[in-house]
Order: structure tokens, then sequence, then C-alpha cells
């Protein structure tokens, strides 16, 4: 029988493990729509989103165009949990909490929650202001960035 010593060391050497896995896991992007972006495994601090936002918004201008006006744009990152189907029940939430797509035989079967980590907004000024919930960053034109 295991002492209580021994179970404790093992329970924390899996729970660290367990954070460990969740931290290396890659960033991968889902699907884009419009200005739309579902991420699966984005940074949980809000410095590692924006250092992934800082890092990979040239490869989804590139890839998916998602500014199409430099001087007034909006592009959303949301984390992807999995497709789900729309909720029909008064209880279950508002449709309007989830986005659907018409992929495959026109019903709305392929519905992911709007959970949204990151707001991106442009202007004229060439300043762009990053929401990552309660703080927003401000990027000047010259490429600096810092907290507001």
């Amino acid at each position: 029988m295991l002492s209580y010593k021994k179970s404790a060391v093992i329970i924390v050497i899996l729970i660290a493990t367990s954070f460990i896995w969740i931290a290396v896991k890659p960033t991968k992007i889902v699907r884009v729509d419009k200005v739309a972006v579902f991420v699966e495994n984005l940074p949980m601090s809000t410095e590692g989103k924006l250092k992934w936002w800082l890092k990979n918004k040239e490869l989804l201008q590139e890839k998916y165009h998602i500014i199409n006006k430099l001087y007034n744009f909006t592009v959303v990152i949301m984390n992807f949990n999995g497709y789900e189907e729309l909720p029909k029940g008064t209880r279950d939430g508002s449709i309007d909490d989830y986005t659907c797509f018409n992929d495959n035989n026109g019903n709305h079967d392929k519905c992911v929650y709007n959970n949204i980590a990151i707001i991106v907004r442009g202007n004229l000024n060439g300043k762009q202001y990053i929401n990552i919930g309660e703080k927003i960053y401000i990027q000047t034109s010259d490429g600096k960035v810092a907290l507001q």
C-alpha cells in the first residue's frame, strides 16, 4: 500500500505534467470565416495571446485575407472547442451565441460557440487596438506595443 507522501508526490507529478502538456500544445488555426478566426490551444496568458497575434497576423493576412481595409478593420480570434449542434430549447442559450456553418447538407449542425479570446481593431492613423480580456494594447504604425 502506498503511503500518503508517495500518493501526494504522484498526484503533484501528474498535475504538473498536465499543466506542462497544456502549455506546450501547439496552437492550431481550425477555421477562418470572414473576420472570425477559430483557434485551438490558444495560449492561456494574456501576454501569450498577444505574442501569438503579433507573430501570426501576417500569416493570417497572407493566407486568409482577414483584413480588407487597412484603415478600418476588426478581427475576432475565438477559442475553438469543437463543433456542436445549434441549441433548440429556450434555456440552452441564444442562437446568437453561436456561429454556424453550412458545410455539408444545409443544416446548422456544425456550430461553434462564440468564445472570444482576442479582438483586434485598426483605424486611419495606423494604430491597432488589441483587446484581450480586460486589457487593451495599442500597437502604433512603427510596431511598438503598449498597454493602454
